[in-house]
């Protein structure tokens, strides 16, 4: 499927070449719908969200906000991290609180993208990274996508 998918890119691409002005109108609509299949793809994660917690053998109490977020980065050492990760981090798809069987407070942070690839697995193992460091608690990395990139 990721070969079609990339077979089809291509081939909208060749078009766009060919198109001369009208190419723009073309390729707008392309980046559009790319950003609906990546609304789609986050709603429908955030909906699973305790589902994505119980296949890791934890009970979701909670998803964390932005908001939160920040405060835990304010409140941290972030000497030695880039900022543009910090505010990557901030935003981040979805990071829930979770609760393990015996009890342990632990996170979840979840990537969600339509097709997802490298990227996003670096930017979930990152997140959890960050987490573990940030509350000293442990922290589980999960990517979400409708597909997946062969590099994932």
């Amino acid at each position: 499927m990721d070969r079609f998918l990339a077979t089809i890119n291509n081939r909208f691409d060749a078009i766009i070449a060919r198109l001369d002005g009208h190419g723009v109108i073309l390729k707008k609509i392309i980046d559009d719908l790319g950003q609906l299949k990546g609304a789609c793809a986050k709603k429908a994660a955030l909906e699973g969200a305790s589902a994505i917690a119980r296949d890791l053998g934890l009970r979701r109490t909670k998803n964390l906000s932005s908001e939160k977020l920040q405060d835990l980065i304010d409140s941290a050492d972030t000497a030695n991290i880039y900022v543009d990760d910090l505010r990557s981090f901030r935003v981040a798809d979805l990071i829930m609180e979770a609760t393990a069987e015996d009890g342990e407070v632990c996170y979840v942070a979840v990537e969600i993208s339509y097709t997802a690839s490298g990227r996003d697995t670096k930017r979930a193992l990152r997140n959890a990274e960050f987490m573990t460091r940030f509350t000293g608690k442990r922290a589980f990395a999960v990517v979400s996508g409708l597909f997946r990139d062969d590099r994932i």
